[in-house]
């Protein structure tokens, strides 16, 4: 039984490990593939690039935003010009960001993707100031289609992992008072 252990171990320490950004994504999209080579094509242009002048190429005039990324209220519609400004601040911001999809999964009109965000803490992150360290976090992402542009987006990151890999200590919020009727 020890062998085994040993065996197991010796194994599992030594077998190169597959990295995500060293592989193409899992991609599961049976059926009409149109929004899949829509997605790919703003993972390309407007993730990789970040070619905020395209933005309108691949969003719908107003998109439901349902994206707990930067806190606050979790439903909120926004134009293809304000999505497009993320992306312009990202890029002068962290201009060696990568995105890199790890799994897509199509069903009708929605996508969902789980990706790895490569980036560097280059503007301080809730309220401490810049580390200019790297860090690596997940990121799942689902959007809705229609007439092959988004309309509707979900977006959730690990927000938490990344201020542990910066080392950051942030301050909880005080809870909102409760109203009394």
């Amino acid at each position: 039984m020890k062998y085994l252990v040993v065996v197991f171990l010796l194994f599992a320490f030594t077998v190169p490990e597959t990295r995500a950004e060293d592989s193409k994504p899992r991609i599961n999209c049976p059926g009409d593939q149109k929004n899949l080579h829509t997605y790919l094509k703003i993972h390309d242009i407007l993730f990789t690039q970040r070619d905020a002048s395209r933005v309108g190429e691949f969003y719908a005039p107003e998109i439901i935003s349902h994206n707990q990324d930067s806190g606050g209220d979790s439903i909120r519609k926004v134009t293809p010009e304000q999505m497009g400004a993320i992306w312009s601040a990202s890029k002068h911001n962290n201009p060696e960001r990568r995105l890199v999809d790890e799994l897509i999964i199509c069903s009708g009109a929605y996508i969902t993707v789980r990706t790895h965000v490569h980036s560097t803490d280059n503007t301080g992150i809730a309220g401490n100031a810049p580390t200019h360290r790297p860090y690596v976090i997940s990121a799942i992402d689902i959007y809705r289609f229609e007439n092959g542009k988004v309309v509707e987006r979900w977006g959730d990151a690990d927000l938490m992992g990344m201020i542990m890999q910066l080392g950051l200590k942030v301050v909880p919020a005080a809870p909102a008072a409760a109203a009394t009727p």
